[in-house]
């Protein structure tokens, strides 16, 4: 009866149980690659010679820290749920570019705390493509720990890509805001003012556009995992 029951509130939603195991993948796989996402942006801050992240208890990587019960649990469960597309992001990192050291201009220090999270995405993939072809060289991979990398490894390489679009609340907003002479500065105020409603309508509205933009990181992923193999 127990079994009868669960099946049937599964079908009532539209959901088998691979689809409930897609999304605890995705929620895992998530919530470790936003973790070091956010300590990484942590860490370059703390390197700068910021406090704040550490005062305020984000210089780790224990995934409780960093995690949103929003955007780390809730959207992306309720996004697997409905057959919405899979989102998701971390607590920001607090930080203060008052405190960096004098070396660099406050701009400059914010541009390459933003830049760390977006780069540690990219490492995490680097790192789980080589996992990937060792297991493939040694034939010890299996089809479950194939299907968990594979989902790591495309989902650290879209949140770098989708974080360094050129839009605020992004990084890549803060990385543009950096590179953007003066006199072209009411750019970046146009984007501080509308890029959290231009990123909502690219997402939700024109996700077609999104996935463009995306393209050519997607095509990245799998020219790479060809040359391992897979």
């Amino acid at each position: 009866m127990e079994r009868f029951s669960q099946a049937s509130v599964l079908a009532i939603v539209g959901l088998t149980a691979s689809d409930l195991r897609t999304i605890a993948m995705y929620v895992i796989c998530l919530v470790i690659a936003v973790s070091i996402h956010e300590f990484a942006h942590a860490f370059a801050a703390d390197r700068l010679g910021d406090p704040t992240p550490s005062r305020e208890g984000r210089l780790t990587l224990n995934p409780m820290s960093h995690a949103d019960p929003i955007g780390t649990l809730a959207l992306p469960v309720a996004a697997g749920l409905f057959h919405l597309p899979l989102l998701g992001w971390g607590r920001p990192v607090p930080t203060q570019p008052s405190f960096y050291t004098r070396k660099i201009s406050m701009r400059g220090g914010l541009a390459l705390v933003s830049f760390a999270g977006p780069l540690s995405n990219f490492l995490q993939a680097l790192l789980t493509l080589v996992v990937l072809k060792v297991l493939v060289v040694a034939g010890v991979s299996s089809r479950g720990l194939n299907e968990i990398l594979l989902t790591f490894f495309q989902l650290n390489l879209i949140l770098f890509a989708f974080n360094l679009l050129p839009l605020h609340p992004l990084d890549g907003g803060k990385i543009l805001a950096w590179l953007l002479p003066p006199k072209l500065s009411y750019i970046d105020e146009f984007l501080a003012r509308w890029g959290g409603l231009i990123l909502l309508i690219l997402v939700i509205v024109l996700p077609e556009v999104l996935h463009v933009m995306l393209s050519p990181i997607l095509t990245l992923a799998r020219w790479s995992l060809q040359a391992i193999g897979l």
